[in-house]
């Protein structure tokens, strides 16, 4: 099922991450404001933003940049990534990627792309109010996103990224290319495509075949590289198993509403996967707080000096179901942005 999905890595993080779904056979795409961090990658498909010489955390320069070029780099990615099955993966911190993710998203998922989006968290507490300025404004901006598939957030908090980053490629590959064939149920393509495609925040979570027992296999929900589950409401639910007395109840049981589920005999590993969740609103509200005490110590402490740091935006989470009307200007979606 490999072959159905195209992957898009957006800045130096997003890029690091897509290059290990290259290494496992996925079509791949880099995009950055970069040419330093370009060059770092071997992939054939690369779009560099034309005259940018990095981002620095700058979403709105990063906008501005990519203005004029806009509709060639949309073309760009239509013509190297041709799967309806898109995988954008960015960091909600940084500039490259948090900049061109929305417009890039926005697009992608009014064409008819099923858009499947990686965002990395920081660690808001090491981290810069710059940082968690732009990862609190990219997460309320992502929410708006007419049409989007699955939302997988990395948690950088949780530990080590570049150990986050392998278990998470290694996990979405093999839920997207399950083996199993058992009289006893199998999760068939359409029904690992549905989970995929249900909008909100998605986990997975993968045992060893020695340790699938239902107890095992939730606390890898729990225990995961994912910003904890805040609300355990979902829409979908798959268990692939190699325990073939698995108690499914008790696993089904931690949900306290889940719309349909799927369910699997695999052969060595068990992995499973929830989407439709609701968005970490805790872990989210805590970049605003850390933004929000910089801003004020700054205030405190530099007298007749303004900030540096572009305030917060109004926010509105409410999502409505997206219902084409006409054609979509790649233009008008930067505009858009940028007139905020």
């Amino acid at each position: 099922m490999k072959e159905q999905f195209g992957v898009i890595g957006l800045g130096a993080c997003g890029s690091n991450i897509a290059n290990l779904f290259e290494g496992k056979g996925y079509n791949t795409l880099y995009v950055n404001t970069s040419l330093e961090d370009l060059g770092v990658f071997k992939g054939a498909h690369k779009i560099h933003v034309k005259g940018a010489e990095g981002a620095a955390k700058d979403r709105k320069r990063v906008l501005q940049l990519a203005m004029e070029t806009f509709p060639d780099i949309i073309q760009q990615i239509e013509s190297i990534i041709t799967q309806k099955y898109v995988v954008v993966i960015f960091s909600s911190s940084g500039g490259t990627g948090s900049g061109l993710s929305i417009p890039i998203l926005r697009y992608l998922s009014q064409t008819g792309k099923v858009c499947v989006s990686v965002m990395v968290l920081p660690d808001g507490d090491i981290e810069s109010a710059k940082a968690n300025e732009n990862a609190y404004n990219t997460c309320a901006e992502l929410m708006t996103i007419q049409g989007l598939g699955a939302t997988f957030l990395l948690d950088n908090s949780k530990y080590d990224k570049f150990a986050i980053n392998s278990k998470f490629v290694n996990e979405f590959d093999v839920f997207v290319n399950l083996k199993n064939s058992s009289t006893y149920g199998n999760i068939d393509m359409a029904e690992r495509k549905q989970v995929l495609s249900c909008p909100g925040i998605a986990v997975i979570g993968k045992t060893s075949k020695v340790k699938s027992t239902s107890t095992d296999i939730i606390q890898t929900l729990y225990n995961g590289i994912y910003a904890e589950m805040e609300q355990k409401s979902a829409m979908y639910l798959a268990i692939s198993t190699s325990n073939k007395s698995l108690d499914i109840k008790s696993i089904t049981s931690e949900f306290t509403s889940l719309y349909d589920q799927f369910i699997g005999i695999s052969e060595s590993t068990s992995i499973i996967v929830a989407s439709g969740l609701q968005w970490p609103m805790k872990r989210i509200e805590k970049f605003k707080n850390k933004f929000e005490e910089t801003v004020q110590n700054i205030n405190n402490t530099i007298i007749n000096q303004p900030p540096t740091i572009q305030p917060l935006q109004s926010l509105s989470f409410a999502r409505e179901e997206y219902k084409p009307t006409t054609p979509v200007n790649p233009r008008d979606i930067l505009l858009g942005l940028l007139n905020n």
